[in-house]
C-alpha cells in the first residue's frame, strides 16, 4: 500500500492518522499490509524545499513506483480545497497506469461542500470518487449523503473510523483527584469552526464558579485572536493557551486532566476525542456527526447543540460538580475506545478493504 497525503510530521487530522500508522506498521503487517508513505505537503522546518517543489517530488515518487509495479493498491487521503484539488491529480495518475486507488475523505462536510462547486470542479471530483475501488469515509452521515446524493453506490462506499494506539498499554486509567480545581482541556484547531467562541461564552456563564476550574487551551490556529478575546472577556485567569502539545507531552496532558471538551460545530471522525476516551476522560462535546459516531450521550459523553454556549455550561457544571459522574463516563469511553477505535481493529478493517481490491 502506498499512502499519499500530507507529511506524518504535520500539524492536522489526516497527519496524526498517518503518523499513526506508520508507528504502527508491524500491526499492519500482522494482517498483510506493507506500508509506504508520500507526503504531498512537509511540516515546518523539515524541507527548505518550495511548496510546488514538494508537491512535484511527491508525484515523482508516484509515477516511479507505478512505472516498477512496487505497489499493489494506491491509498489516497483528501479533505477540502486545495487538498481535494492536489488528490484527484493523484487519482488521474492511477488511472493512467491503470493501478487501483482507494480514495479517503477526512472531512465530516465533503459532501455539503460537493454539491456547491463548480460544475467543472465537481465532475472532477466525481470522477477521482467513481473511479476508486473504494471510497472511504469516517462517519455513518457521510456514507448516507454520499449514497442518497447518488455520488457513490453503496457498495463502494465504506466507513473506516479512525484508531490510536492505546496511550495506556491496556493498564487501567490512574485514578483522578475528586478535590483541588477542575482541570478541563481542549485539544484543536483554534478556530470557530471548533467552537472556540462557544468555549469561552460558556466559561463566563460559569462566573460563579471561578476558582473550582480552570481551562487549558492547546492547538494551533487563531492564536492571537483568542488571546485578545480572553483579555477583552477578563477571562485569562480561568482560561490559558498551552500551545501546540504532540508526542510524550500531549499524553501527559491528557493523563492529568478531569475533562475534555470539544464543541465542534463540525468533524470527520476527531481524533482528539479518541485520545480523550483512551485515557478515560470525561468528555463534553458536540452532537454532530462524527462524535456521535464515537461517543453517545450520557453514556460516554455529555453532548450538547453545536453553537450553544447556555447547554455547554450546563454539562460543565454538572461534571464540576460530581466527581462520581466524571469518573463513569470516563471509564465508559475508555471501554468503548477499546472495543471500536484501537489501531488494531482500523488496520484490520482496511486489510478488508484492500483484499477485496485485489
Amino acid at each position: 500500500m502506498l499512502h499519499i497525503g500530507p507529511d506524518r510530521e504535520a500539524r492536522g487530522g489526516i497527519a496524526s492518522v498517518l503518523r499513526v500508522m506508520g508507528e504502527s506498521s508491524a500491526l499492519f503487517e500482522n494482517v498483510g499490509v506493507e506500508l509506504r508513505f508520500v507526503g504531498t505537503t512537509l511540516s515546518g522546518g523539515r524541507s527548505l524545499l518550495p511548496k510546488a517543489m514538494v508537491f512535484l517530488r511527491a508525484i515523482w515518487c508516484l509515477v516511479i513506483a507505478l512505472a516498477r509495479s512496487e505497489i499493489d493498491i494506491v491509498h489516497i487521503h483528501s479533505a477540502l480545497k486545495g487538498s481535494l484539488v492536489r488528490k484527484t491529480l493523484f487519482a488521474g495518475i492511477c488511472c493512467l497506469f491503470r493501478k487501483r486507488y482507494v480514495f479517503q475523505i477526512h472531512n465530516g462536510g465533503f459532501f455539503e461542500r460537493y454539491s456547491k462547486m463548480a460544475g467543472t470542479s465537481r465532475l472532477i471530483v466525481r470522477l477521482a470518487l467513481r473511479r476508486a475501488e473504494r471510497v472511504i469515509v469516517l462517519s455513518d452521515h457521510m456514507r448516507e449523503r454520499a449514497v442518497e446524493g447518488g455520488i457513490l453506490s453503496a457498495d463502494r462506499c465504506a466507513i473506516v473510523y479512525n484508531g490510536i494506539a492505546d496511550p495506556l498499554h491496556g493498564h487501567v486509567p490512574l485514578m483522578r483527584r475528586d478535590h483541588g480545581a477542575v482541570r478541563i482541556v481542549f485539544l484543536g484547531l483554534i478556530s470557530e469552526a471548533k467552537g472556540i467562541g462557544s468555549l469561552l461564552s460558556a466559561v463566563e456563564n460559569l462566573a460563579d464558579m471561578t476558582g473550582e476550574f480552570f481551562v487549558t487551551v492547546y492547538g494551533t490556529g487563531e492564536i492571537a485572536s483568542f488571546e485578545k478575546e480572553l483579555m477583552s472577556r477578563r477571562l485569562n485567569e480561568v482560561i490559558s493557551y498551552g500551545g501546540w502539545i504532540d508526542g510524550e507531552e500531549k499524553q501527559a496532558v491528557l493523563a492529568s486532566a478531569d475533562i475534555f471538551v470539544l464543541p465542534s460545530r463540525s468533524e470527520g471522525f476527531s481524533v482528539a476525542v479518541l485520545e480523550a476516551m483512551a485515557h478515560g476522560l470525561a468528555i463534553v462535546s458536540t452532537a454532530i456527526p462524527g462524535i456521535v459516531d464515537a461517543v453517545r450521550n450520557d453514556i460516554e459523553a455529555m453532548l450538547v447543540a453545536p453553537d450553544d454556549a447556555a447547554a455547554l455550561a450546563t454539562a460543565i457544571r454538572d461534571l464540576l460538580g460530581n466527581s462520581e459522574l466524571r469518573v463513569k463516563l470516563g471509564a465508559a469511553a475508555r471501554r468503548r475506545y477499546l472495543e471500536c477505535f484501537t489501531v488494531e481493529k482500523m488496520a484490520c478493517d482496511l486489510s478488508e478493504i484492500y483484499t477485496s481490491c485485489v
